[in-house]
């Protein structure tokens, strides 16, 4: 589902950035803005519990 909503948001704040400002330049920090975003979210990410509750889902799915 995120594949999409990026697949859509991406180009489309590239273009308006372009759009806005006539340069590539502002759309490629938008783009770098993006990541930065993206890294700071999964910082908070806790993986152990992820791990566990696919251990859950997984064991539910087998035992069925």
């Amino acid at each position: 589902m995120f594949e999409k909503f990026g697949g859509i948001l991406g180009p489309l704040v590239f273009s308006i950035a372009i759009g806005e400002t006539g340069s590539s330049r502002g759309a490629i920090l938008w783009v770098i803005g993006f990541f930065v975003v993206g890294g700071a979210l999964l910082t908070r990410v806790n993986i152990p519990e992820g791990e566990r509750m696919a251990r859950e889902a997984d064991a539910r799915t087998h035992s069925a």
